[in-house]
């Protein structure tokens, strides 16, 4: 595929844009002065941490891109600067998905870029659907997301059910090892979100297929960014559970083990889903995250050289905010954007749709390399599982291609 050819190394500049074919437009195309992207970030509010990280990706991709000239677009025979738009929807899907509509009539963007959180996205993704505009976005993983027949949206986030599967692959791992008992009794805990269905639905699926590896022995939905987790918490203590399997974000994570710990619970395997190595858990908590278990989209410990690059960029152009996949998925949504306008050849809102559904691009920084998209817009990609250990040591258990240390197996503790 040619963006193979135009993707460049990650290590370098942003993009190298070499051999390109002959204009697709005739000679007197009238050439835009700009190209204008928008996007809807909660830069305020719950989730505001990880939207300034998005913030950042988005803002790192146009630097590179207009420090070369901006995007190549062989309609006008010329590189096009771009203008980027970010307003702030303060964790509120209302307004997300108003400022994605204030993008699209009154900015009259080219092509927009995704926020963070489920909720949020599920929110603001009927904008671009109604206005036949090309969106991608690195922050919603619920399949509901894509399951509504939408054809101009498209996201890099592998669904939450895989994130479930990839936990069990490694959890049977473990059992076949002896580290974890057979079977493992789960306590499952889940924000009430689409979000937190697919990981229940990903465990559940799995309880079902092998029996002798996987029980449910609780299974309590939660709301988003609690104050208070003590009564579902106890509903845990009460099970025979050695297992506890909660899906949360990053607020909620903090929050509730917090007051797992000062319960005094204790189980054989620990996860909170895609959180646990975060820094922003580890300054609150310090060594209450220890030995938890996470699977996320990336993970900076990656053995990758492309990685290795990517965070070492990234540390040069924000020091004071280190890499974590919240960084890099962002990152890459950008790169993906822009590189598909290079292969539709111009800002034609169709024609960038048919190249984002046809898109083939290898030597990528998330696992597996590669970011090509299923026909209902979502990848599938696989995950990284990673355990934290005492020292703030992180490292990756699963998959054995990109492990960098052992997993320790059972939960140490009374």
């Amino acid at each position: 595929m040619r963006a193979n050819r135009i993707a460049a190394a990650l290590g370098a500049a942003a993009f190298a844009f070499t051999g390109l074919s002959a204009p697709l437009a005739a000679a007197d195309a009238v050439v835009p002065s700009q190209v204008v992207v928008g996007a809807v970030l909660p830069l305020t509010g719950e989730e505001a941490r990880i939207g300034g990280y998005f913030k950042l990706a988005y803002e790192l991709v146009v630097k590179e891109l207009n420090d070369q000239g901006g995007v190549e677009l062989r309609a006008y025979h010329r590189k096009i600067p771009i203008k980027l738009i970010i307003y702030d929807d303060k964790t509120d899907p209302a307004t997300s998905r108003n400022l994605y509509e204030r993008l699209a009539v009154q900015d009259n963007v080219d092509a927009m870029l995704g926020g963070y959180s489920t909720d949020l996205v599920q929110a603001q993704t009927v904008v671009p659907n109604q206005h036949g505009i090309p969106y991608v976005n690195g922050g919603g993983a619920a399949t509901a997301i894509y399951q509504r027949g939408y054809k101009t949206v498209f996201g890099l986030l592998s669904s939450i059910q895989n994130l479930a599967f990839s936990e069990c692959d490694f959890i049977e791992a473990m059992q076949a090892q002896g580290k974890l008992p057979m079977p493992l009794k789960m306590a499952i805990v889940y924000e009430n979100t689409s979000h937190g269905k697919d990981f229940v639905d990903g465990l559940t699926q799995r309880a079902k297929a092998k029996p002798k590896n996987f029980q449910i022995v609780l299974n309590e939905a939660f709301d988003l960014h609690g104050k208070d987790f003590g009564p579902l918490l106890q509903k845990v203590k009460a099970t025979n559970a050695n297992a506890f399997m909660s899906d949360a974000h990053l607020d909620d994570y903090i929050t509730m083990q917090r007051q797992y710990r000062q319960l005094g619970l204790h189980h054989a395997y620990v996860t909170y889903g895609a959180r646990g190595p975060e820094k922003a858990a580890h300054d609150a908590l310090g060594d209450g995250v220890d030995y938890i278990v996470a699977a996320a989209w990336w993970n900076k410990a990656i053995p990758n050289a492309a990685v290795t690059a990517f965070d070492d960029k990234w540390a040069k152009a924000y020091p004071k905010s280190p890499a974590e996949w919240f960084a890099a998925l962002p990152y890459e949504t950008a790169r993906t954007l822009f590189i598909a306008m290079t292969e539709a050849g111009s800002i034609d809102k169709a024609k960038v749709v048919d190249a984002l559904r046809h898109i083939d691009i290898r030597d990528t920084i998330i696992p597996g390399g590669h970011i090509r998209f299923e026909k209902d817009g979502q990848m599938v990609a696989p995950f990284v599982v990673t355990e934290n250990l005492p020292g703030g040591k992180v490292v990756i258990v699963w998959p054995k291609s990109e492990s960098t240390g052992s997993a320790v197996l059972p939960f140490p503790g009374p």
